[in-house]
């Protein structure tokens, strides 16, 4: 198992396996606005499948399952081509960065083949919503985040 030290100091275990999350998905008839391209809420929701398969679908083994609590804090998205109706799907993969004490970055792209129709970028902060405020994220968190990890930077 390799480690890194966090932005913030924090050691955390990141997995020698760690890879993106891959998710496809199909484009939908009810997908699509009034031009036929996949409306820009849309691509959010898209993204938004995407990271609750990454967290929730596919989180653990049964008995084990990990279920962060999180609220997004901002989402930045650059959409770089429409995204039209076609029998393949589109393959939406995420890494995780810039992973600190109480939240995270997500790095999401939209792709079919070698075309990019939409990267976002997306800062999640862990929340308790008992107390209503941001929280430290949980080790099983950290851990379930690390799955997806994206090396740190060196010149940080």
């Amino acid at each position: 198992m390799l480690t890194h030290a966090l932005p913030t100091g924090i050691p955390a275990a990141r997995p020698a396996n760690c890879r993106p999350h891959l998710y496809l998905r199909q484009v939908r008839m009810s997908d699509l606005d009034s031009m036929q391209h996949v409306n820009n809420a849309r691509l959010l929701e898209m993204i938004q499948d995407a990271h609750i398969d990454m967290f929730y679908l596919r989180s653990g083994p049964p008995g084990q399952e990990i279920r962060p609590r999180f609220v997004y804090a901002r989402h930045e998205l650059d959409y770089t081509e429409p995204l039209v109706l076609q029998p393949e799907p589109v393959t939406i993969t995420t890494t995780i960065g810039d992973l600190r004490r109480s939240s995270f970055r997500l790095t999401s792209r939209v792709t079919r083949d070698a075309q990019v129709f939409c990267t976002s970028v997306s800062t999640a902060v862990a929340y308790d919503p008992d107390a209503r405020c941001s929280r430290r994220l949980e080790e099983a968190e950290l851990a379930l985040a690390a799955r997806h990890a994206t090396p740190p930077d060196p010149a940080h």
